[in-house]
């Protein structure tokens, strides 16, 4: 009798955490691309990201099929299984879509889990616009981020420089629920350098959450990547 009550109130308990541990996602992805001089370029393609792995890994398709990997401070592109070049880049993989949304951050882009101070909030028509400072300490590299809130869902996005002007925006639209996560079909990003726009729209599809069907979420690098 003790048993089966233990069962009666655990069992759901277990059951509801495990459900809610969302570790990986396997999406197609589509990128429209157009340069401050108005060349535009289409990339077609897969992504797989695993967090406790913390590495993602670009499958594309298109113009021509090859695999980019991001893991730590590097971005390694591999054409034929082999090495074709590395570089260095920021190491922000936790605030890549795929992390934040996996560990219930996207919201608040993750912010609420830095040393970023909220400073303001306003409310909209649209939703509620929120004002985030990054601590001293980074202000001589950072400045401002405002958020655009509508209910639950980060529907934009912007980043300033340390004088106050707009370097990056995003706009997360479409959000369709997917085992209980919400997750953007849709993010238009734009960067402004020296005063000159590029412009990049991307998008989702064929979304798998949790997927213990691939083996690619840890792809080894080629041995020829020293």
């Amino acid at each position: 009798m003790i048993r089966s009550l233990l069962l009666i109130f655990i069992f759901p308990f277990c059951l509801s955490l495990f459900s809610q541990n969302y570790f990986r996602i396997k999406t197609d992805f589509q990128i429209k691309s157009k340069t401050p001089e108005g060349k535009q370029q289409l990339t077609l393609g897969k992504v797989y990201y695993d967090k406790n792995i913390k590495q993602i890994v670009y499958e594309i398709s298109f113009p021509q099929r090859e695999i980019w990997v991001q893991k730590d401070t590097l971005l390694y592109k591999i054409v034929n299984s082999k090495l074709d070049s590395k570089q260095n880049i920021p190491n922000m993989i936790e605030f890549t879509i795929y992390h934040l949304l996996l560990n219930g951050n996207l919201a608040d882009y993750g912010l609420k889990k830095t040393n970023f101070s909220l400073k303001k909030v306003e409310k909209t028509k649209d939703g509620v616009i929120s004002t985030w400072e990054p601590p001293s300490d980074m202000k001589k590299l950072f400045g401002n981020v405002l958020m655009m809130n509508s209910g639950q869902e980060l529907t934009g996005i912007v980043f300033k420089n340390t004088e106050g002007a707009v370097v990056s925006k995003q706009f997360f639209r479409k959000y369709k629920k997917n085992k209980g996560l919400m997750f953007p079909q849709e993010i238009i990003r734009e960067n402004y350098i020296q005063g000159k726009k590029s412009y990049e729209i991307t998008t989702y599809s064929n979304t798998v959450i949790n997927d213990y069907s691939e083996d690619k979420y840890s792809y080894k690098i080629p041995k020829n990547a020293k």
